[in-house]
């Protein structure tokens, strides 16, 4: 952006609805164009313009929605994926980070509980990997999970004590947009204009956003990345599928081509909530019953809470990528509700003991989209085939934002030199944030009696169905 361009009003001035009505459309000339206001695409942003980079960011959702709505925060070092790549990422560049900008972080006390095949697996990647962990004794086991069917019909017993993390997801957000927040527009991209390239395939001249301050703005870019995660075959589909894309000569079933790796997932979550006392901050990872618990501390209620987050592999299923929404909202089956609370209280039957006898306890299911390349949560980072400057940086876990966003900074130096920082964008500035997953609007928690009413197979309760 030219130094000698004329800034404009952030706010819905007389003069801006005058120019709306006009058509006299301000424009914002960039050097890259991030798409989407998830981690993966703030993180590009910070990036980008640290390298010295005209950068801007574009989110049709408030940011830190859709995939990053719905994290519960975990930065986990590999007890899944042990690779050296992903525990630097948490070690050199997360956890630095987050010190910084003053992002509380937790590191908590997680056990692997597992039979012998799984756990001999584990290890063999473990120790291959350099990844860190603890053997103990099941006597060692935190309590709250002691007494339940962890080993049940298995042989072998092995607990494993590891060092994992969760970092506050909202004020992770917000530290991130934090110095850029006047690069940042919220709204939709309407329309794109494309054009032939250097190198004969189209090349993308201009986007044409409508903010959700109801005013239009129109972005040159030299380069956009798309960082949309379960919206990147719609986004994708929306830059191909129109005329401007077809007259330059473009071939959309090419740049269509280079995201068939990616995938989606339904991913079932089970929530917990309650204070620390009675449910401590204690994860877990039952590979041999494809269970996992993710616990976060925060405040509710103006006291120590604890909100567990728990899935379970075998209540995952594929969707079609072009049925998955930005938001990245699953579809609930209540009957995979009841099995995975069932096979919670069975192997916690803690959790369901302190709630029947009164502990403050709340529980909320709700389904949410996971991203997945070729079936593996690994990054995906490339230059789209068939379009001359558009690439895509997907992460598929918090670790992997960074090696997405060191492979996306790679070809975006490839094809365009850093002109320098913008300090801000026509209609940018104060984005709205997205808030806690467990304060999904709309979201119904409920008490250990209400469990029973909304989902009267939880445990064979039928005293807790209303009549």
């Amino acid at each position: 952006m030219g130094a000698d361009e004329p800034e404009f009003d952030r706010g819905v001035s007389l003069w801006e609805q005058a120019r709306e009505y006009l058509e006299w459309y301000p424009t914002a000339d960039v050097d890259v164009l991030v798409v989407g206001g998830g981690v993966q695409g703030l993180v590009l942003l910070d990036e980008l313009v640290d390298r010295g980079y005209a950068a801007a960011l574009v989110s049709n959702t408030p940011l830190g929605g859709g995939q990053t709505f719905d994290w519960p925060g975990a930065l986990a070092k590999g007890y899944l994926n042990p690779d050296r790549a992903r525990r630097e990422a948490v070690d050199e560049r997360w956890l630095p980070f987050a010190e910084d900008a003053r992002v509380p972080v937790e590191g908590g006390e997680w056990y692997v509980c597992s039979t012998d095949h799984p756990y001999r697996h584990l290890v063999d990647q473990w120790d291959e990997a350099g990844y860190e962990y603890e053997e103990r004794e099941l006597a060692d086991l935190h309590d709250v999970y002691r007494e339940g069917t962890v080993f049940a019909k298995g042989s072998g017993e092995h607990v494993a004590a590891i060092d994992e993390y969760v970092i506050d997801r909202e004020a992770l957000v917000e530290a991130l947009a934090a110095d850029h927040e006047e690069r940042v527009v919220v709204g939709d991209i309407t329309a794109a204009e494309f054009a032939t390239g250097e190198a004969s395939a189209p090349a993308l001249e201009r986007l044409t956003v409508e903010t959700h301050q109801e005013l239009t703005l129109q972005v040159e870019p030299d380069y956009v990345v798309a960082a949309t995660g379960t919206g990147t075959h719609r986004f994708v589909d929306s830059l191909v599928g129109g005329e401007s894309f077809r007259d330059a000569g473009g071939d959309a079933d090419a740049v269509r081509g280079s995201i068939d790796p990616v995938t989606c997932r339904n991913q079932l979550v089970l929530a917990v909530r309650g204070p620390a006392e009675d449910l401590p901050a204690v994860g877990a990872y039952l590979p041999h019953k494809g269970m996992s618990v993710v616990p976060r501390r925060h405040r509710h209620r103006e006291a120590n809470y604890v909100t567990w987050y728990v899935t379970n592999d075998s209540a995952a299923e594929d969707v079609d990528p072009e049925d998955t929404t930005d938001e990245a909202m699953g579809t609930l089956d209540p009957e995979k509700v009841e099995v995975g609370y069932n096979k919670l209280f069975d192997l916690v039957p803690a959790v369901k003991d302190r709630a029947a006898d009164g502990a403050d306890l709340e529980f909320y299911a709700y389904a949410t989209l996971q991203q997945r390349i070729d079936g593996d949560a690994v990054p995906h980072a490339e230059p789209l085939a068939g379009v001359e400057n558009v690439g895509v940086a997907l992460p598929s876990c918090a670790a992997g934002v960074w090696q997405a966003t060191d492979d996306a900074l790679d070809f975006v130096a490839d094809a365009v030199d850093p002109s320098g920082p913008v300090d801000g964008v026509p209609t940018g500035g104060d984005p709205p944030y997205g808030q806690l997953a467990d304060d999904r609007p709309g979201a119904r928690w409920l008490d250990w009696k209400a469990l029973g009413v909304r989902y009267p197979r939880v445990q064979n309760r039928p005293d807790a169905v209303e009549k």
